[in-house]
């Protein structure tokens, strides 16, 4: 089954429809699908957004929520207290609408709008990145990635952690929360080096992977609180090798943010990729300019500035 019939069978009808009647190069190049209770649907093509005939009363958007949820949407409140619901294949949806608190519990209701988002395997999305993966003697380094939401952090994180499971040889262990990275099935003949812990939070599964697994490298996506920092941090004083990725505009960027910025002093370097990861800039834990030959800025068109 390919991955837009992985989709659809997670999708209601209505939305399935939208997704099936796509030019194979529209769904090549489809990165989102955002539904809006009683608003035109949009279809994301990258940069480009496309309103679409599909506009979802009540019904139809609890008909979608349950088709995402796989008839089981119970089972998946404590992801969309979160604001998300994991999906096969490492699509991801995202989720909008009132949070309600009752006995210490959060849930969502109401929900208003959902963002589907598309993953893909990309072999060799890593490749601009991989020369900052390790030093000079092939030891693992620590590395974050920043970039803006879309770039193409987690695609790059994947690819990364199966280079360096099936190329490099060493053993990651990978904190995959939001079930992105590596979804059920997905490592069948790759990652033969490569251990998950799906569903659980960072900071927990960090610490869970670092004494249980004994990794080479920790690999997770998306850091967000004091708690991920921590983790972190700890697991830096342990020698380990990380790899990690976070929202931000660069490292002036990571730096203005309280919590991001105690999680920095866990890496050795932080790379900063645009669209499809491109690799815009790199820096040591200092702050000063990298490249693979140790000086200058790398830029997408291959200039220094």
């Amino acid at each position: 089954m390919d991955w837009r019939e992985t989709l659809c069978a997670r999708l209601s009808p209505q939305a399935a429809a939208l997704l099936r009647r796509l030019s194979d190069a529209d769904a090549r190049s489809l990165t989102e699908m955002r539904f809006y209770l009683r608003r035109p649907a949009e279809l994301v093509f990258g940069r480009r957004a496309t309103r679409t005939d599909c506009a979802l009363d009540e019904a139809g958007m609890a008909e979608l929520l349950a088709a995402l949820s796989g008839r089981a949407l119970y089972a998946c409140e404590r992801q969309m207290a979160e604001g998300y619901i994991p999906l096969p294949g490492g699509h991801r949806a995202g989720v909008c609408g009132r949070l309600v608190r009752e006995d210490g519990r959060a849930r969502l209701s109401a929900v208003t709008s959902v963002c589907v988002r598309v993953a893909r395997r990309v072999p060799g999305a890593s490749r601009a990145i991989r020369p900052f993966l390790l030093d000079k003697h092939g030891r693992p380094m620590r590395v974050l990635l920043l970039g803006a939401p879309g770039s193409g952090k987690t695609t790059a994180l994947r690819d990364a952690a199966i280079y360096l499971s099936d190329e490099r040889g060493l053993h990651v262990a990978v904190a995959d929360e939001r079930e992105e990275l590596f979804p059920e099935g997905a490592l069948r003949d790759e990652g033969k080096r490569v251990d998950v812990l799906a569903g659980e939070e960072k900071a927990r599964a960090l610490c869970r992977l670092l004494r249980a697994m004994a990794p080479d490298v920790l690999v997770t996506d998306e850091l967000g609180g004091a708690q991920d920092a921590g983790a972190l941090l700890d697991a830096a004083r342990c020698g380990v090798g990380l790899l990690a990725s976070a929202h931000a505009d660069g490292l002036a960027d990571a730096r203005s943010r309280p919590a991001l910025r105690a999680a920095l002093g866990a890496f050795d370097r932080c790379l900063y990729i645009g669209p499809m990861a491109t690799l815009c800039g790199a820096w040591d834990a200092r702050g000063t300019p990298l490249t693979e030959e140790g000086e200058g800025i790398v830029w997408p068109d291959g200039t220094s500035r």
